[in-house]
Formats: structure tokens, sequence, C-alpha cells
């Protein structure tokens, strides 16, 4: 999950400057096309919650967010697992989440686990797919309203439900930096997962889409 600011910065480690969104979607290369759902096809009920939380579109994973807390501490990076490359991250990061049918969130890994808060709409479907090549689907509702996806799982998750949103929020310790997501390949991801081929081409987006 992307993290936010009211304009999406975000403080780079080595220099402490603000890198803003239109830097990082240029380093990653697309915007996800859930942009159009911004016109009459989004539902009501989402629209209401984007304008009330002034969510933003996520680049390349996809969905809205808006950011909860983004700690001013920080650790530094040679504090941290060999995983994270000696790069400083902060304590924490937590953010709100809103999913629609298109604006699904593509598959995708992260370095540290993430925790999925449920708390209104369709059901949230998350796909797994796990580095021992074993696959698990997840279903995140009233009646299962958290879950940790694990570092360097791919995960990818879309609403199921009649109403065609879900809303949802996402904590992680140590916190997200841009440098802790790599995006999923649809023809790799289905090499190595043949039996989630169809919902693997269903959680990805092959075309790049530029605001």
């Amino acid at each position: 999950m992307f993290e936010k600011k009211s304009m999406w910065w975000f403080s780079s480690p080595s220099s402490g400057l603000p890198v803003c969104a239109a830097a990082l979607i240029c380093l990653l290369g697309t915007v996800h096309p859930t942009l159009a759902d911004t016109d009459g096809s989004m539902p009501p009920a989402a629209r209401s919650l984007m304008m009330q939380y002034h969510m933003q579109p996520i680049p390349v994973e996809g969905g809205w967010f808006s950011q909860l807390q983004r700690t001013p501490e920080t650790i530094p990076g040679a504090a941290l697992p060999a995983r994270y490359a000696g790069v400083t991250h902060p304590i924490s990061t937590a953010i709100l989440l809103l999913e629609t049918r298109s604006g699904f969130s593509a598959l995708h890994r992260l370095r540290t686990a993430e925790v999925w808060h449920f708390y209104k709409g369709d059901t949230i479907h998350l796909l797994l797919l796990y580095p021992d090549a074993s696959i698990r689907h997840v279903k995140l509702n009233a009646a299962n309203p958290a879950f940790v996806v694990p570092e360097g799982v791919w995960q990818g998750s879309a609403p199921e439900g009649p109403l065609g949103w879900a809303f949802a929020g996402t904590t992680m310790a140590p916190g997200f930096i841009p440098n802790d997501f790599e995006p999923g390949n649809r023809a790799q991801l289905s090499r190595l997962y043949p039996s989630a081929s169809q919902e693997i081409t269903a959680l990805t987006r092959e075309k790049a889409i530029t605001p």
C-alpha cells in the first residue's frame, strides 16, 4: 500500500528532502486506470467516502487512500533486517483504503508485513501467493475483520459483492516507503503459479495509464 500526506509527500531517507507523488509515478512507470472511476460510474457510497477522507488514487497498485499516520521518528537502516537494504524507515505508517471493482489492488509484494482492517462495504477477497508456491484465499468482512499479509508474499485484492466497493485500512511497522513496493508481472506470476493464472490475470494491469 502507498502511504500519503495531503499532496503525497515522502521524505527521502538519504537526503531528508520531500519527494512528490509525480516523481514516484515516473519511477514506477504507470498509474492505475481507476482514475476513470472518478466519473459518474463510481458507486455513490464509495464516492462519499473518497470525498470525506480526501482520498487520492494509488499509483500502480490501484484503489484510493488517505494517510492516518506516518511517524516522524525513524528507524536507521542499519538496525533493520537485511531485506531493507540499509534504508531508513519511519517507525510505522497507517492508511485508509477504498477499493472498487475496477479500482482493485493489483498484485504486489512488500518488505514489511501488512495488517489489514476491514471497515465496511463488500467482502474483500485477498489472493496470496507464497514463496513456497502455495496459494491462499482470504476473505475480509465483518466476520473476519483483520488479517496479516506476511512480508514477501504476493498480494492482490478486490471487493466481492453487490455494492461494488469496500472500505478498509492497513498498518505497517516499520512504515512503508516506495522502495519496499514491487509490482507483480502477469506473465511471470502465471508461470510460477499456473493454477491461479485466471485470478492473476484479473488482479494485474498490463497497460500503463498516465493521468
